[in-house]
């Protein structure tokens, strides 16, 4: 079920009504929501559910029996049950989501040392949100561990942390430490929570229906279709391809996370905020603690600090930074382009860390032009980066890095066209021409990103201050105007893959 339908608003409501009529009944609440979030992960694949509950029975019982060893003072048995969750957990995506990547890898080495291997493959569809729900509990039994949290004793709650459908499929990674306590008191019902909730579902649908889909359709999709697409474009028709795919990964990603962060809030729960204007970053450091905030802080507080951080100097901090990094371009996909993409990011970070150590202060000059410049590298730094991510494999990015040299066909105009104005690229193949709407949703995407966050709050606060009748009216029009729209088809979110 995705959340750009109507299948989805439909569910959402459903169980808004059930959750805030059973509010006093703390076990039919949670029930209800449990079985409603099985149900809608089942939508996905119904055989799959069984990962899902193994990981939580898995889990539950570990954190239990570490909570229990710690107890006694046994640290032998609190790592044998660490090592329980860990292999369970590693070991399930490793077999679904790894298993024929590193096959492939094997078959490929005995290849090129003139053995002619075929060796068996799993070839299974990937368990819809298998990274985020895998991650989610293991920072449950590693924070008991390292003695930053309780078990809990109650598995109906264990399980509803688990699999609580907002967040279970693409994010943002929830940790128990932060959403257990609000499943102990009783919910209240505030009409101004439930408007904000509403208020950012509506964002969310924003970026992915008038955003992401619309820049994915006409632009992105177009020019990575396969090599022989991307072979036809020349430099400046890459570039805004580029530009396009940056901000529609963005804003599919981020839409996601709002209207998941809205879902819990208008149920009476607070997810973290996922995505903070990372295009406004001046500096790679600052657009990783902005973007896909649950991940990164996961990786760092889990395997960078776990690797010692930066504790045992900087070229032990640059390599621990390098290794969490490629681990992160893993964890998004078996595939090459990850890991590459990952490798770049950690080498960034890790150069970063190097030049920090020249600079008086440790910093750049806090001066006007000094900020424009490290955000316009910032970005051209990550949009690049996001080529990588986009191609289906090495050999089509060896065909895009080819073609931002080639400058041969000019640059692009504005001319008249049988469906209006539009930008040509002469000899850009199916990209040729892009209609003057689609430049205008990516201009207002821009603007809207760049925007200060005080007009934003504002609108919010505007919104919560409108009347409910007026709210449920602006609500039904624009939902029926997304979907009106937005292209045809519904179109997955790009995070369901990992």
């Amino acid at each position: 079920m995705l959340f750009n339908s109507f299948s989805y608003l439909l569910f959402l409501w459903t169980v808004y009504v059930l959750f805030w009529t059973w509010r006093d009944r703390r076990s039919w609440r949670h029930s209800m929501v449990l079985v409603a979030s099985y149900w809608f992960y089942g939508q996905a694949h119904w055989g799959y559910t069984s990962l899902l509950a193994i990981s939580t029975v898995v889990d539950y019982f570990a954190g239990l029996g570490i909570d229990r060893a710690r107890e006694r003072g046994d640290k032998r048995g609190a790592r044998r049950w660490l090592a329980m969750s860990l292999t369970s957990n590693l070991g399930m995506l490793g077999v679904f989501k790894y298993f024929d990547f590193f096959v492939d890898g094997f078959e490929a080495l005995f290849t090129r040392m003139g053995m002619d291997a075929e060796l068996w493959h799993l070839d299974v569809a990937l368990p819809v949100g298998i990274s985020f729900y895998t991650f989610q509990t293991l920072s449950y039994t590693i924070d008991i561990y390292k003695g930053r949290m309780r078990a809990s004793n109650r598995f109906l709650d264990f399980a509803l942390f688990v699999s609580f459908f907002p967040q279970l499929v693409a994010g943002p990674i929830v940790r128990a430490v932060d959403f257990m306590p609000q499943l102990e008191n009783p919910p209240k019902l505030e009409p101004s929570r439930v408007s904000s909730g509403l208020f950012q579902i509506l964002r969310g649908m924003v970026k992915k229906l008038l955003m992401a889909d619309v820049l994915g359709a006409h632009v992105v999709d177009v020019a990575f279709a396969d090599g022989q697409s991307l072979g036809q474009l020349g430099a400046p028709a890459l570039i805004l391809v580029t530009y396009a795919y940056a901000l529609q990964l963005y804003g599919d990603f981020a839409g996601y996370s709002d209207i998941a962060i809205g879902s819990a809030r208008v149920l009476g729960f607070e997810l973290k905020k996922n995505f903070d204007a990372p295009f406004k970053a001046i500096n790679l450091e600052g657009f990783w603690a902005r973007w896909h905030i649950s991940m990164s802080s996961w990786f760092g507080d889990y395997v960078y600090i776990g690797m010692g951080g930066s504790r045992a100097g900087l070229l032990k901090a640059c390599r621990n930074a390098f290794v969490a990094w490629t681990l992160v371009g893993l964890w998004h996909g078996a595939a090459w382009t990850y890991v590459l993409w990952g490798m770049y990011h950690g080498a960034w970070l890790a150069l970063v860390r190097l030049i920090r150590q020249v600079l008086p202060g440790g910093k750049l000059p806090d001066r006007w032009f000094v900020r424009l410049l490290g955000w316009a590298f910032t970005f051209h730094v990550v949009a690049f980066s996001m080529v990588l991510f986009r191609c289906q494999d090495l050999s089509q990015f060896g065909v895009a890095v080819s073609r931002l040299g080639d400058w041969s066909a000019g640059l692009p105009s504005l001319e008249s066209g049988p469906r209006g104005l539009a930008l040509m690229f002469p000899g850009a193949g199916a990209l040729r021409s892009i209609p003057w709407q689609v430049l205008l949703v990516m201009l207002l995407g821009y603007a809207t990103h760049l925007m200060p966050e005080r007009w934003l709050t504002r609108t919010e606060a505007r919104w919560v201050a409108t009347p409910a009748a007026l709210q449920g009216l602006v609500l039904a029009a624009a939902i029926l105007l997304f979907f009106a729209l937005r292209p045809p088809g519904l179109s997955p979110f790009v995070y369901f893959q990992f």
